[in-house]
C-alpha cells in the first residue's frame, strides 16, 4: 500500500479524505493496518516526536524481515521506530505486541501493531512485511540493551528473513530520537536446534553494538 502524504495535498483534498472516512469508505489490510488514518494523523504525530533515522538504506527494499529494537520504559521507542522507518523508507513497520482486546487492541493494529504470536509473524514475514520486534524493557543499567525471546526470534528462522538490529536513542519526555539501522543478519536454518538461541544472542549483541557506538552522554533519562 502506499502511504498518503497529506503535506502535498490541498486542504479540500484532505477534507474529502476526511469525509469519505465519516462515511466507513477506506480500506485496512488482513492485519488491520489502516495506511490512511496514519497518513492523516502524521503532521500531529511529527509535533511530539523530531527522528533522525541513520543507515536506512540497510533495510531491504522489498521482502520481509525482523527488525530488533532496544527500549526502556517503552511507551514511544515503538511509535519512534515505526514512524522513522516509514519516513525513512517508504515502508510500514508492523510492531508486535499489541494486546488484542477491543478497543485497544483494532485501535493500534489500525497503526500497524500487531499480536505477539508466531503464526500471526510468520504470516506478516511470508507476505514481506516488516516486523518490529521490542527487546524487554530496561528501566536499570540505562547503557545495556534488554533481552529477547528466543521464542521470538524463531518466524525469521521459519520464512528466511533476515533480521536487522535496530538502536533507539532518546529520552521518554525529550522530542528529539535518534534511530540507528544496523547491518542485516542471516539466519541459519541448518544451524540446528540452537539456531534461534545463536541467533537471539547474535541480535542482542548487535543491538548492544550499536547503542554503544550511538550513545552520547546524558542523551538518555
Amino acid at each position: 500500500m502506499n502511504m498518503i502524504d497529506l503535506r502535498r495535498l490541498p486542504g479540500g483534498t484532505t477534507l474529502r479524505h476526511l469525509d469519505r472516512r465519516w462515511r466507513g469508505a477506506y480500506d485496512v489490510d488482513e492485519w488491520g493496518l489502516d495506511p490512511e488514518l496514519v497518513a492523516l494523523t502524521d503532521p500531529a504525530v511529527s509535533l511530539r516526536w523530531d527522528i533522525d533515522v541513520e543507515g536506512a538504506g540497510r533495510l531491504p527494499a522489498t521482502g520481509g524481515a525482523v527488525l530488533v529494537f532496544n527500549r526502556r520504559f517503552g511507551f514511544s521507542e515503538p511509535w519512534v521506530v515505526a514512524r522513522g522507518i516509514r519516513r525513512a523508507s517508504g515502508r510500514f513497520v508492523r510492531t508486535v505486541g499489541v494486546v488484542d482486546v477491543a478497543p485497544v487492541g483494532p485501535g493500534l493494529r489500525r497503526f500497524g501493531a500487531v499480536v505477539d504470536r508466531p503464526d500471526e509473524i510468520a504470516g506478516l514475514l511470508r507476505a514481506g512485511q516488516l516486523v518490529g520486534l521490542p527487546m524487554s524493557r530496561r528501566l536499570r543499567d540505562r547503557d545495556q540493551v534488554g533481552e529477547l525471546q528466543v521464542d521470538r526470534i524463531e518466524a525469521a528462522l521459519v520464512t528466511e528473513v533476515p533480521v536487522v538490529p535496530v538502536a533507539v536513542l532518546g529520552r521518554e519526555l525529550g522530542r528529539h530520537w535518534r534511530v540507528v539501522v544496523g547491518r542485516p543478519i542471516r539466519p541459519n536454518r541448518r544451524g540446528g536446534p540452537l539456531a534461534a538461541a545463536e541467533l537471539t544472542e547474535e541480535v542482542r549483541q548487535a543491538v548492544q553494538a550499536l547503542v554503544d557506538d550511538a550513545s552520547v552522554p546524558g542523551l538518555w533519562l
